[in-house]
């Protein structure tokens, strides 16, 4: 396995030297950003066009990133996930507050939080770029948190059995989560790009350290 980091900590390759080479082994690419065309995605890319197995690949970033996709693919698998209204233009019959997320390739941490009737309309044009994209609507129903997953692991304990799950769905190793905790329950909203300053990297290379502890096993048992 190949274990593709900006981090050097824990990189085999660094992504940029990884994008030049041959790639025949499987690969392992840690990146607090996969968004489309963002040197994460090119990573996932650049593996699969040599048809080794890559973590995350691009299918799984793109169910995450895309914001519709995500909410379909986490009720898919039982994860509790927010209601949600794709829309272009504003509507006669929408009121806050709600939460926006601007849904193109090239908006990043979207989040808008609009609790005035009056702002929505402006804001909706404005995030959907005069109507040309859509925008992701949906209620604020509780409390607002965002949370950095790593490994399925998360410095938010009231959210930890939460982003396990998440992980064990969409096999993203490290983003940010927006979730509402209302009534006890986390309620998914989006996925986004974590800060590289806001990753808890110790966690990261436990993580990775133990995924390559296991290949090494399952690779003793197949010689």
């Amino acid at each position: 396995m190949i274990v593709v980091s900006e981090d050097e900590d824990e990189s085999d390759s660094s992504p940029l030297l990884f994008l030049g080479q041959p790639v025949y082994e499987s690969v392992l690419n840690i990146n607090h950003d996969y968004r489309y065309l963002r040197m994460g995605y090119y990573v996932s890319a650049h593996a699969e066009t040599y048809g080794v197995e890559v973590t995350p690949s691009c299918t799984e970033i793109m169910d995450a990133y895309r914001n519709p996709l995500l909410i379909e693919k986490a009720r898919r698998h039982g994860l509790l996930a927010g209601n949600y209204s794709l829309i272009t233009k504003p509507r006669d019959d929408l009121s806050g507050p709600v939460m926006l997320f601007a849904v193109n390739p090239f908006t990043n941490n979207s989040m808008k939080i609009v609790r005035s009737d009056r702002r929505l309309p402006g804001m909706i044009r404005k995030m959907s770029m005069d109507a040309r994209f859509p925008v992701s609507l949906h209620p604020l129903l509780g409390e607002v948190h965002e949370i950095v997953q790593m490994f399925g692991e998360s410095t938010f304990d009231e959210a930890s059995k939460f982003t396990e799950r998440f992980f064990k769905i969409f096999n993203i190793p490290i983003c940010k989560l927006i979730v509402q905790i209302d009534d006890g329950d986390v309620i998914l909203n989006h996925c986004e790009p974590a800060l590289k300053k806001e990753v808890k990297w110790d966690i990261v290379h436990e993580k990775v350290h133990e995924i390559g502890m296991k290949k090494q096993h399952e690779n003793s048992l197949l010689c």
